[in-house]
């Protein structure tokens, strides 16, 4: 089993507002030390022995502070010696150029001898409110801009293309990827168009906000697609992502950890689902309207609204506990969803304090990395041997 650093990088500092947070609520000197803070933190994971770090795209938000991450890719890059980077995920379909995106990550994987994993993910609304593009032109825009990634990075000579959302003449990538034919590809997936795309074009896909057994059904809805189009599908094809704090004792994880998890879900995660909402219902975000917009959440922003640390910990969002704990919730949740073959913990949340943030790395590393290592062996997991042309 391959274990990653999954980093969102929230703001820790406000209360009562919901997406677009007011930019008069940044504190620069802050948010400053949060960017030190945080790539520090994932430097630390790669020297722990973690198998990758991932990052992420948001936009005018304070659930992530990465409108950018192939910025912080390459700021990782040149801290980190062994861990993949992986995008999870750039948002495609909202691109104005994904010839430019194209070209940065090749430049990416070049820079780290091919240690990318390239993510490519449909987005949320309020990427779609924060540049104007209609939502209903999500998918076609998605699979547009992949396929034109794609042949930016495998053409052998220019190209010229005529699509119905982008149009180029004489384009390719300069340098190419370093892995050959590109760096091994992934995306989030639950409706049924997305995992069929997804076994079409044999790439794995993850989930987050799901309980194992909601995950079971998407995977095996995955492998049923993969199978009528004939492509084998082991553990490295699923991806999954849970917050985790390690702590010496079960009762000392839980008083660490609940209130950051509160702050992260109820305040930055319900957040967003309250500012996609008013838009999605056609409002700037109105205070004096929040019930309305409570009312009509979606079901994973009803769940972090009404954040609850039993629920969360029973629905197994959140593994908290001592390491022996942790290891055996992440083993019962593998046997669960039938196999995967990376696990991507999000090992800062919320505003946990950095020394916990970087305690919680070393407990996992430590004492529950080595049990789940021999996990994957025991239970047959193919992510070790997975590769990267996926």
């Amino acid at each position: 089993m391959e274990l990653f650093d999954f980093h969102i990088m929230p703001y820790q500092w406000v209360n009562d507002h919901a997406w677009p947070f007011p930019n008069d609520k940044w504190d620069k000197e802050k948010g400053s030390k949060l960017y030190k803070d945080y790539l520090n933190q994932l430097e630390y994971s790669d020297e722990l022995g973690f198998d990758g770090l991932g990052v992420n795209e948001h936009h005018f938000s304070a659930y992530g502070l990465m409108p950018s991450p192939n910025i912080m890719a390459s700021n990782l890059a040149a801290r980190t010696e062994d861990a993949t980077i992986a995008f999870f995920a750039n948002v495609i379909p909202t691109r104005e150029n994904p010839v430019r995106l194209a070209e940065e990550i090749a430049m990416l994987d070049n820079m780290t001898e091919g240690r990318i994993i390239s993510g490519f993910a449909r987005g949320i609304p309020t990427e779609y409110a924060s540049w104007s593009v209609p939502m209903e032109e999500s998918r076609d825009r998605f699979e547009e801009a992949w396929k034109l990634i794609l042949k930016t990075w495998t053409a052998d000579e220019p190209f010229d293309w005529d699509g119905e959302y982008w149009q180029y003449d004489n384009v390719y990538t300069w340098p190419r990827p370093y892995q050959d034919p590109h760096p091994e590809l992934w995306m989030p997936a639950e409706s049924e168009e997305s995992l069929r795309w997804a076994a079409e074009k044999d790439v794995g896909i993850g989930s987050v906000f799901n309980s194992p057994q909601e995950m079971r059904e998407i995977f095996d809805e995955y492998r049923e697609y993969a199978n009528e189009e004939g492509n084998s599908v082991g553990d490295d094809k699923f991806t999954v992502s849970r917050t985790v704090y390690v702590a010496e004792t079960d009762e000392k994880a839980a008083e660490e950890a609940r209130e950051a998890l509160k702050y992260h879900y109820k305040n930055i995660t319900a957040g967003v689902h309250k500012g996609a909402t008013a838009w999605m219902m056609g409002d700037e975000y109105d205070p004096e309207k929040e019930e309305t917009y409570i009312e009509n959440l979606h079901p994973h922003g009803e769940l972090a609204w009404n954040f609850d640390f039993d629920e969360f910990s029973d629905r197994g969002e959140v593994i908290v506990g001592s390491p022996e704990t942790v290891a055996a919730e992440i083993e019962r949740q593998y046997d669960v969803v039938g196999g995967f073959g990376r696990f991507a913990g999000q090992f800062t949340f919320g505003n946990l304090s950095h020394e916990k943030a970087i305690r919680n790395r070393e407990l996992f590393a430590d004492e529950v990395m080595p049990e789940l290592r021999r996990m994957g062996q025991v239970t047959g997991g193919t992510a070790q041997t997975a590769g990267a042309d996926d």
